[in-house]
């Protein structure tokens, strides 16, 4: 299996979050309900935030420019859906030039244990999926206790229609 499926994979797991957002009151996703980053408009950016951080900064040693985004910078459901479309974007440019030998390269985890601790780009992609999945599962839970139907795609159907 490829990275590169999973991260795409979970682009499309994602927009199905947005779409289901997207369908809510804004005052539901803006309303403070004890997740990990409170509500749902946070819990969902947090995860963008995370792909642009490792995508955009720490893979190519930017570390040091990621400027931390505000949640309240984003009032509404297009504000999420143009920062997610734009760092999709930049995650697909950076996946079609993927290598091997890119995928092998190690980098430095910024908050990790001194001295330096280094990853590959396998694993720090790998890190990207997992920690979107973990919030998925909050996003589900929440929507489950809204008698709502969380979004479910499973990897498999993914992989049939995207062979």
């Amino acid at each position: 299996m490829q990275v590169t499926d999973l991260m795409r994979y979970n682009h499309v797991a994602r927009g199905l979050y947005l779409d289901a957002m997207a369908k809510l009151p804004w005052a539901a996703v803006l309303e403070p309900k004890g997740l990990s980053f409170d509500s749902m408009r946070n819990v969902f950016l947090h995860l963008t935030f995370v792909e642009d951080r490792w995508i955009n900064f720490i893979i190519p040693s930017r570390f040091g420019e990621w400027v931390d985004l505000s949640f309240d910078d984003f009032g509404d459901i297009d504000s999420l859906k143009k920062y997610v479309r734009q760092t999709e974007i930049k995650t697909e440019k950076y996946l079609e030039k993927l290598s091997s030998e890119e995928l092998n390269r190690q980098v430095v985890v910024p908050w990790g244990n001194k001295p330096e601790t280094r990853i590959s780009i396998e694993t720090a992609l790998c890190q990207v999926v997992m920690e979107d999945m973990i919030h998925y599962g909050e996003l589900s839970a929440l929507l489950w206790q809204m008698n709502i139907e969380a979004p479910y795609l499973g990897f498999w159907r993914y992989k049939h229609m995207h062979p």
